[in-house]
């Protein structure tokens, strides 16, 4: 992959640079508006309210917060949960090494926005999903996961926006209960009017994981040709605990790789070629795994990689019936998990060496169109349609060698059917831009149609053991139809309040509909359990309702402020089922299926201001003060067992303060963050029936203190101190399943998941 790089940043250097205006090399993935003014403070980054030039439509949907590669340098991200470190109401679950079964991998399973999460968040990179989360069946849970989502390297993205609660009829990846979008980085990010070569390198340093980062990237612009390429290599260790304490190793690298061309043929066609590759490695020992079955642990190798190809085109084409703007996005994605446990095992007094492969395999093709449409000069219409086409399988194998003999018996038993799933989605939405009582207002109603259809193939690997349930899965379908209304009032010049109702929908995954596990490799047939899939499952629905205020109240004060109330049904979780000997004989220990058992509601409010303190007083130029404080509550109920409790994903009421100051000329600055997390401990889950008395999170205050230097105006430092306190905490939304700190082996779960003390990070960038 080095070489790839390297050949890729030569061929940007013998470009030849000739000058050009920089609207005509736009890019056809986003707007280069999007770069801010570098900042030194931790911003509590605001609810997007700019109008894209372009298409000058009004944002009437729930609350949207944008950051930038800037902001994402400044919170130190090296991965998801750096990313949402300073949001009230997002957080990152994380699998923990060895927190599974022996042969589940680790990594950030995805986002929890309002309280719900795993797949229920979306998350597309330039228009593009990320796979799902790989649910567990064998541990009878589809929100805990033993695959994650690890896909990309925040310092190739120039953009997150995060968009809280169900997704308007218009969201081009929509989710259930939010999503999450990410934007990599393009030429234009580097090059401007006067510049038209660029060269970068940039090293990061962080104690909290010991790990080093390199990045190297190149832009060049030919007459209407301009072009990026960017290798970024990581390595490092597990991240540290509060205390020494024993923890499961893992040294792991990655590399990724961003190659983008983009043509300008005349002012109406642009063009741009993606090359978008991410893989990491990571080979971890899981000490706590040490038992008579497993007396010396287990290690396992995994390696995770993404491959994206794209071509987009953009034509505009003001004045055409059809439509004003044409996106075209054509792509093709690979993306697996492939995890290689090894471990001596002693099984019913017989010692063996096992060597289990399990993987996770999702292969896309896809087409979007999306179009927009002024009409007159009230309406300005938009309207896509899309097609995708993912290829899903989940072989598991298991090779046991039989110390005494070395004898082999090898078992497959794939944690899913192989199906390949087809989706179309159609989208209609529209901007009425009217005057209501004397104020500006918009009104946004959107409609979302979806279609899926999948096609089980090679069943003969599904369930090998319970041959009957191949039968059950056939090719299969379902739809779903989804509105939106959103409706935006300009109270006063910079100053917005809106109203959004959402209807959502999630389709059943082909993991969800075919994921299966079984007991027979070891317990022998006719007295063991399976866990089966469930063809007849339902979507998942909700109800989101959101009242909020945003923008500028006057000069140099900002205010975000939204309350929420969201009412989800139909969740889909693992079910235990009556026996069922004749058409399954051989399973007498206990069969699961999932079904659509969950109800759940969320209600709350959240906030986020900045004050410029300079507009009050001139001796305090410079600084600001940014406050965010979010708080969730939730309720669930089991339909099936008519069980009532409080939901266990919903967040800890969280509030941020961050001070900051910005030398006038940008020579550097500094801020100081201060966050408090509320104390909670997770109670009984109704809906997946866990009844385990749990590890009550304590409350946390922990500061961060991070600045910059323009050393010269090619070199910058930034330096973090992060819990400058040392204080000892934990991330609730990832430690709320460890069981009640009541003996040894808990306490060490405990201790061992604990977030790093005082830990420190130092990054150099240097750009020519």
């Amino acid at each position: 992959m080095l070489a790839s790089a390297l050949a890729a940043l030569a061929l940007l250097a013998v470009v030849p640079a000739s000058a050009q205006s920089a609207d005509t090399v736009e890019s056809v993935a986003g707007n280069a508006n999007t770069a801010q003014t570098d900042k030194a403070g931790i911003r509590i980054n605001l609810p997007e309210i700019t109008v894209q030039a372009q298409k000058e439509r009004a944002e009437s949907g729930a609350r949207s917060v944008r950051l930038d590669s800037d902001d994402l340098q400044r919170r130190n991200a090296l991965d998801m949960a750096g990313i949402a470190r300073y949001e009230s109401l997002i957080s990152v679950p994380g699998a923990a090494s060895g927190s599974g079964n022996i042969w589940d991998g680790a990594g950030n399973t995805g986002f929890n926005i309002r309280g719900v999460e795993g797949n229920r968040v979306s998350i597309a990179l330039d228009g593009i999903a990320m796979p799902d989360a790989a649910a567990k069946p064998d541990a009878n849970s589809l929100n805990s996961f033993g695959v994650g989502r690890d896909y990309f390297d925040p310092e190739t993205l120039r953009q997150v926006r995060f968009s809280s609660g169900t997704s308007a009829g218009s969201e081009a990846v929509p989710g259930l209960a939010g999503s999450v979008a990410l934007g990599s980085k393009a030429p234009q990010d580097f090059l401007s009017a006067d510049k038209s070569t660029y060269f970068g390198y940039a090293a990061n340093h962080n104690s909290s994981d010991t790990s080093l980062m390199q990045a190297v990237t190149g832009a060049a612009r030919s007459g209407a040709l301009q072009g990026l390429a960017m290798y970024v290599h990581r390595k490092g260790q597990q991240r540290q605990a509060y205390e020494t304490v024993q923890q499961n190793p893992d040294e792991w690298n990655s590399d990724a790789l961003l190659a983008k061309l983009q043509w300008a043929l005349n002012p109406a066609n642009n063009f741009e070629l993606t090359l978008d590759s991410f893989q990491s490695d990571h080979q971890r020992r899981f000490l706590n795994k040490l038992s008579p079955a497993y007396p010396a642990g287990a290690q396992q190798d995994s390696h995770a990689e993404r491959r994206r190809i794209s071509l987009a085109h953009q034509l505009a084409s003001p004045g055409f019936m059809a439509f004003d703007n044409l996106h075209t996005l054509l792509y093709s994605q690979t993306a697996r998990v492939d995890d290689v446990t090894s471990a001596q095992n002693i099984s019913r007094g017989i010692s063996s060496s096992r060597n289990i492969r399990t993987s996770y395999i999702n292969d896309s093709l896809g087409l979007v169109l999306n179009a927009d449409k002024r009409i007159g000069t009230q309406h300005q219409l938009s309207y896509g349609l899309n097609f995708e086409q993912i290829e899903s399988s989940r072989p598991w194998l298991d090779d046991r060698t039989i110390t005494a003999s070395g004898a082999h018996q090898v078992t497959q038993k794939n944690r899913m059917a192989d199906v390949t799933t087809r989706q179309w989605t159609a989208k209609l939405a529209d901007d009425f831009r009217f005057d209501l009582a004397g104020y500006r207002a918009t009104l946004s109603p959107a409609l979302r149609a979806q279609y899926l259809s999948m096609s089980p193939i090679n069943l003969g690997n599904y369930v090998i053991a319970v041959p009957q349930a191949a039968q059950e899965i056939k090719e299969d379908s379902a739809h779903s139809v989804t509105p939106s209304l959103g409706l935006n009032i300009t109270l006063f010049t910079g100053f917005d309040a809106y109203a959004q109702y959402a209807q959502g929908a999630r389709l059943p995954t082909a993991a969800e509909r075919t994921g299966t596990y079984d007991s027979f490799s070891y317990t022998g047939a006719g007295a063991g359990y399976a866990v089966l899939g469930n063809p007849a499952l339902k979507k998942e629905r909700s109800d989101a309702f959101e009242l909020g205020v945003r923008g500028a109240i006057s000069k140099g004060v900002q205010l975000n402020a939204s309350v929420f109330n969201t009412q989800y049904r139909d969740f889909i979780e693992y079910v235990a089922q009556p026996l069922d000997p004749i058409h399954y004989p051989t399973i007498s220990y206990g069969l699961y299926r999932p079904e659509n058992i969950g109800k759940v509601h969320t209600w709350g409010g959240e906030m986020s201001s900045r004050f410029e303190l300079g507009v009050w007083s001139p001796s305090l130029a410079g600084f600001s003060l940014n406050l965010a404080a979010g708080l969730v509550r939730g309720n669930s109920e089991n339909s099936a067992t008519g069980k009532h409790g409080e939901l266990a994903s919903a967040l800890p009421a969280k509030g941020t303060l961050t001070i900051a100051y910005d030398d006038a000329a940008q020579r550097f600055g500094a801020s100081l963050s201060t966050v408090r997390v509320n104390g909670k401990q997770a109670k009984d889950d109704v809906i997946s029936g866990d009844t385990l008395a749990h590890f009550a999170v304590p409350a946390s205050t922990v500061m961060d203190l991070s600045g910059y230097w323009n050393i010269t105006k090619n070199a910058k430092l930034i330096l973090g101190i992060y819990n400058l306190s040392d204080q000892k905490y934990w991330d609730y939304a990832s430690v709320r399943g460890l069981a009640a700190d009541t003996n040894v082996l808990a306490h060490s779960e405990i201790e061992s998941q604990s977030m790093p003390g005082r830990n420190f990070s130092a990054r150099l960038n240097l750009n020519f």
